[in-house]
């Protein structure tokens, strides 16, 4: 359990008092309408699984991290297991997702660690559509909670994101397909223990995200290609904000960084927009220890100048939520408003 100062513990309360005002203040600008919008969210839910299931792959959990093709739990020895939650903690997770649909107007939420659409349900249930999970055995699923009414098309898993039969797929889907508000969006949550310097060191997560950045880079090099909008959105488990201040390196194959390998101007328009660039660290509750975003929204360039306006934010926990089992991030929300043709 961590402990805080009554100093620390009043200024992360006044934080997340901010963040629940923007919220308030955003909903009543979108009321007032400023033309088109499109309101982006991701979320990494914490191995969220029903009930039934977290308890039936409990009892024969492995002692390794499950590979892609394989549905179990892990439980080495010494790691935090996978968590167990009530109808209370499904309730409390229900009203975050509650605040996304009514308050934030999402339109899709990016999904990580959700095995599929039925875990899904437990929190999204009212107004949201579950589509395009990754077809992995493993719980650790990546997927999307699309608004209802929302057109949408799914366009298969980014199979190749999986680079050693043991990290996650990416989920890839088109909202408003064959329209003017036409835009692609991948989910992705990519291998997690290298969170910042350089991606050539000898040591395996490293040695894996680095698999991983050229086949992001190729997506976003097709896109910009097809002249459609897109984003990438999820778990990134990279601060991108170091990230960004360093090359990529000469050799698109052998990254050295990952933003600005996906974020390059080759082709020309193959530049990205991040959600968080100069945002302050918004905790999602008053005992969350994270100072450095890892969820992050990465938006076409040429999607984000047709925004009048761009606006960031994380939505926390609300605090009578405190001490339930909820999970170890919450949502990071980015509208682009007022977007023009």
């Amino acid at each position: 359990m961590l402990c805080f100062s009554k100093r620390r513990a009043l200024s992360v309360l006044a934080v997340l008092a901010s963040a629940w005002g923007l919220l308030s203040a955003c909903s009543q600008t979108q009321a007032a309408g400023q033309g088109d919008a499109l309101r982006l969210a991701t979320w990494n839910l914490e191995w969220l699984l029903t009930p039934a299931d977290r308890a039936d792959l409990g009892n024969r959990c492995t002692r390794q991290q499950p590979r892609s093709d394989e549905r179990a739990l892990p439980c080495t020895p010494g790691k935090a297991q996978a968590p167990t939650r009530t109808r209370a903690d499904f309730d409390a997770l229900a009203r975050t997702a509650t605040q996304l649909h009514d308050v934030v107007q999402a339109d899709a939420v990016a999904l990580q660690e959700v095995d599929g659409p039925v875990a899904a349900r437990q929190v999204f249930r009212q107004g949201w559509t579950l589509d395009c999970f990754v077809k992995r055995a493993h719980p650790q699923k990546v997927g999307f909670a699309i608004r209802e009414g929302t057109p949408y098309r799914c366009n298969g898993d980014l199979a190749a994101l999986d680079v050693d039969g043991g990290t996650r797929a990416g989920a890839d889907v088109t909202l408003h397909p064959g329209t003017p508000r036409e835009v692609r969006l991948l989910a992705v949550h990519l291998k997690s223990g290298c969170f910042d310097g350089k991606l050539d060191r000898q040591f395996a997560p490293c040695q894996r995200l680095r698999q991983q950045v050229p086949v992001l880079e190729r997506w976003v090099d097709e896109r910009v290609r097809d002249g459609k909008a897109f984003a990438i959105l999820g778990d990134f488990n990279r601060h991108l904000d170091k990230d960004s201040h360093y090359p990529a390196g000469p050799d698109e194959s052998q990254p050295l960084n990952l933003f600005n390998a996906l974020s390059d101007n080759e082709p020309a328009g193959a530049v990205l927009v991040r959600a968080t660039e100069g945002a302050s660290s918004i905790p999602c509750s008053a005992d969350d220890r994270h100072t450095r975003y890892i969820d992050d929204i990465l938006v076409s360039e040429t999607l984000a100048r047709r925004a009048a306006r761009r606006q960031f934010t994380r939505l926390p926990f609300a605090p009578e939520d405190q001490g339930r089992q909820l999970s170890d991030h919450c949502p990071v929300v980015y509208s682009l408003i007022g977007l023009g043709r």
